[in-house]
């Protein structure tokens, strides 16, 4: 069964994709840069997770053991999930399922917030380099 992967747009209209990012200060072009807001225990936890993190012209997969929802604070990101590819900008709302793989790609810069569902046992997540695994097919 496919994920249900979604955007939820605000209500003021669609987002600029040529948005130019305020400031990209400690990206690392090689790997995404995060910060950890409410912390996730690789023990486990009980309740929800929270973190920041941005992409700069790169991509980066993973699957997680529990839900997974991105809220975009500025540019464009790009999310493959079973096959299919939505496109988030800024105030948009994207959750992956948990068990489901995907692909968060940014063409140009991605700030996003995350916020994970409870991992109370502490299963592990694992990540992926290759975006045609999850990637919809070719037209």
């Amino acid at each position: 069964m496919p994920a249900e992967l979604y955007v939820h747009r605000p209500v003021h209209g669609p987002h600029d994709p040529d948005a130019v990012p305020t400031g990209t200060a400690g990206v690392d072009s090689d790997d995404p840069s995060c910060r950890a807001i409410i912390a996730a225990p690789a023990s486990g936890w009980d309740q929800v997770a929270m973190g920041e993190w941005e992409l700069s012209a790169q991509g980066f997969g993973d699957c997680h053991p529990h839900d997974e929802v991105t809220y975009l604070l500025e540019g464009l990101l790009e999310i493959d999930c079973d096959g299919q590819r939505v496109t988030a900008g800024p105030g948009d709302v994207v959750r992956v399922p948990a068990g489901h793989p995907a692909y968060y790609y940014a063409p140009k810069y991605a700030r996003m917030l995350f916020i994970y569902g409870p991992n109370p046992n502490g299963a592990t997540s694992w990540t992926f380099p290759d975006r045609a695994r999850v990637a919809p097919p070719p037209a």
